[in-house]
């Protein structure tokens, strides 16, 4: 655990140097997705959640970096995992609108207040009612994961109705398909 905040840490310090070089290459959708889901699915069984995969009815090929995408998505599946009581419902989606390409994690979880969604992809920063379940997070993890899709040209954006009512993180890549 603590070589990932650390690797973490190091990759966020590299961003804000610019000194973190992306990787693109042509990447298969479906390989995408099934490689974040790979990685975040021990924790979303272990709490027993039910995952939905929304994606094109065809796959599409992205001009990404592989690693560092499937790192974003998976970053927020783990946290919908988190902040989602046992047993509850995470959706990814993944749709392509001409050259760009639209992801997005939402889950049934926590929720966070309205007063927090400005500051969550801050360094450090964790919504109040999701500090005690953090397990051991240091806050970073945003902020890492805004930093990669700035990298990739994107955005991305957070919603939600407040606490209890879950959270949907959209992120957009411009000009990813090839």
């Amino acid at each position: 655990h603590m070589s990932l905040l650390l690797d973490d840490l190091l990759d966020v310090s590299r961003i804000t140097r610019g000194m973190l070089q992306l990787r693109r290459q042509p990447t298969d959708l479906s390989t995408l997705l099934a490689s974040a889901v790979e990685t975040a699915r021990p924790l979303i069984d272990t709490r027993k959640h039910m995952l939905k995969i929304e994606m094109p009815p065809r796959s599409a090929r992205l001009d990404v970096d592989p690693v560092r995408m499937s790192q974003v998505i998976s970053n927020l599946l783990n946290n919908a995992a988190k902040y989602t009581n046992v047993g509850g419902s995470i959706v990814l989606s993944a749709f392509v609108r001409g050259v760009d390409v639209e992801f997005s994690v939402s889950d049934n979880g926590i929720g966070i207040a309205k007063s927090e969604l400005g500051s969550l992809f801050r360094m450090f920063a964790q919504a109040q009612s999701a500090q005690e379940r953090s397990e051991g997070g240091l806050g970073i993890g945003l902020a890492l994961t805004k930093g990669l899709v700035e990298l990739h040209g994107g955005a991305i954006e957070v919603e939600s109705n407040g606490p209890g009512t879950g959270s949907k993180f959209t992120l957009r890549i411009p000009k990813a398909v090839l």
